[in-house]
C-alpha cells in the first residue's frame, strides 16, 4: 500500500460500514483506539432494527429507517450474517 485515499477513525458500526462501502473504490485504512472493533459506543447499542414508526409519517428519520432497515437485512442476506427479525 503505496497510497491511502482515506483514513477512518473508529471502528465502531459507522466508522465500519463507512470503510465497507468506500473500499469498493479505493484503499481504506480503519483506526481504532480499542483493543477490539466495536468495543465502545457500538457495544452498548440496543440491537433493534429500527423501522422507523416512532417518528412522523414520511418524515426523512422515518423513510430512512425504512431504508436502513431494507439495506440491513438485505446486507445480512448476501453475506449470510444471522439475524433474528
Amino acid at each position: 500500500m503505496e497510497h491511502i485515499e482515506t483514513l477512518v477513525i473508529g471502528a465502531g458500526a459507522v466508522g465500519l460500514a463507512i470503510a465497507a462501502t468506500l473500499s469498493e473504490q479505493q484503499e481504506v485504512i480503519v483506526i481504532e483506539q480499542h483493543n477490539h472493533f466495536g468495543e465502545h459506543t457500538s457495544s452498548r447499542n440496543s440491537e433493534v432494527v429500527h423501522a422507523g414508526i416512532y417518528y412522523p409519517s414520511n418524515s426523512l428519520k422515518a423513510q430512512l429507517c425504512v431504508q436502513g432497515k431494507a439495506l440491513l437485512y438485505q446486507h445480512c442476506q448476501t453475506y449470510h450474517v444471522p439475524i433474528k427479525r
